[in-house]
């Protein structure tokens, strides 16, 4: 009886020991042992005041290493673990253009259709989108490649606008990237189809993946381990609980949720190869010093040695490591990113709750993976590490 309980248990811990004690690939090819990975990422979390972390790593296409750090609630001390729902901010835009391709491929959908042959009614009748009306020649002229690519002329954010949403650019001819255009998207395939948004997520992917923890919109079921974000002084800032879609940004998930999403895709599965060689084809190059703010008008050529472009829905770079493509997902206090290399076989997916992740971000990339390579500059992020 004695033997037989020792070799019970021996089944049940060595597992558990051996998934400790895993090797993790960079894209080098050397490892780092996953408990000193472990150790460094937790000092990395205390030290630079980041509330939480969630990682997932991906080697040779398959979830190797998934791990939270921090809180996701301070004051309470409440843990944050792998389950804990998190807001994902524009990590949802690759998702809402993997559903868009797929309805491509059914025949739905043209990318180079115009948007304005799918609406019901003139651009300028829709109440959200009124402000296009007085330019409705230009606005005819922009198809979802275009929305996709960023590169139909609207801007980020009408807030920044007056509130308002006027083109910026001629369709076609620059890069600008826009919520507005992936929000006009995701209305465009509602008003096409007649589905929500939501709907048509859980049925194309949140289902068939088996993202359990993943919602377009906030649901009750995530109320009892869900993620508060925290500025850098360490003042809340509270929980994203979006009640409708938006294409460009209401996604909540988990890392383990969103690294399945990226190892499907890095796989090629769902897409036929003709529209995701497409989704992974630089569409835009782009030119300017920084992706947002002022110097986002910006012209340069220190971006062409990696070879930054849009592709659809993702960003594009070139490495030593093949092509590489990259999301950040960036709301208020929330901050994520994900970086895929697929001829590598290799991914990362970081969510955080915490301002103080950013100016982290190459630190934590390097140790996860050894990526050196990702637009950091571009997207800001070394300008926060001397903040």
């Amino acid at each position: 009886m004695k033997k037989c309980f020792t070799l019970l248990f021996l089944i049940w811990i060595l597992p558990l020991i051996a998934q400790k004690n895993i090797k993790i690939r960079h894209l080098d090819g050397k490892t780092i042992d996953s408990q000193i990975l472990e150790q460094r990422l937790s000092h990395l979390v205390d030290s630079a005041k980041i509330a939480g972390l969630q990682i997932a790593i991906v080697n040779h296409n398959k979830l190797v290493y998934s791990s939270s750090f921090g809180y996701r609630d301070v004051e309470s001390k409440k843990k944050l673990n792998d389950s804990t729902v998190m807001y994902a901010a524009s990590l949802t835009k690759p998702v809402s253009a993997y559903i868009f391709i797929r309805l491509v491929d059914r025949g739905i959908f043209s990318l180079d259709q115009p948007v304005y042959k799918y609406l019901k009614k003139p651009i300028g009748d829709y109440t959200k989108w009124k402000d296009l009306a007085h330019d409705s020649k230009s606005f005819n002229q922009i198809t979802p490649r275009m929305l996709l690519s960023h590169s139909s002329g609207l801007p980020v954010l009408r807030q920044l606008y007056g509130n308002k949403v006027n083109l910026i650019a001629k369709p076609g001819e620059k890069f600008y990237y826009s919520n507005e255009g992936i929000n006009l998207l995701g209305f465009m395939i509602e008003e096409y189809t007649g589905k929500k948004l939501e709907e048509i997520m859980n049925e194309e992917i949140f289902g068939p993946l088996e993202m359990r923890h993943t919602s377009m919109i906030w649901e009750d079921r995530f109320t009892d381990n869900f993620s508060n974000a925290y500025f850098k002084d360490g003042k809340k800032y509270g929980s994203e609980r979006r009640e409708s879609s938006r294409a460009a940004g209401s996604m909540s998930t988990t890392a383990k949720d969103y690294a399945n999403f990226m190892i499907n895709l890095m796989k090629r599965k769902g897409l036929t190869d003709k529209n995701y060689l497409q989704m992974l084809k630089p569409q835009i190059m782009v030119k300017s010093k920084r992706g947002f703010g002022p110097l986002k008008d910006s012209i340069t050529n220190e971006n062409d040695e990696i070879r930054l472009a849009w592709g659809l829905g993702v960003g594009l770079f070139a490495s030593p490591f093949g092509k590489a493509f990259f999301h950040t997902g960036h709301g208020d206090a929330n901050q994520n990113y994900a970086v895929a290399f697929p001829e590598n076989g290799t991914a990362v997916v970081i969510l955080s709750n915490s301002e103080n992740f950013e100016k982290n971000n190459a630190k934590i990339l390097k140790l996860c993976i050894g990526d050196t390579y990702s637009p950091l500059k571009w997207l800001g992020h070394l300008d926060r590490d001397s903040e």
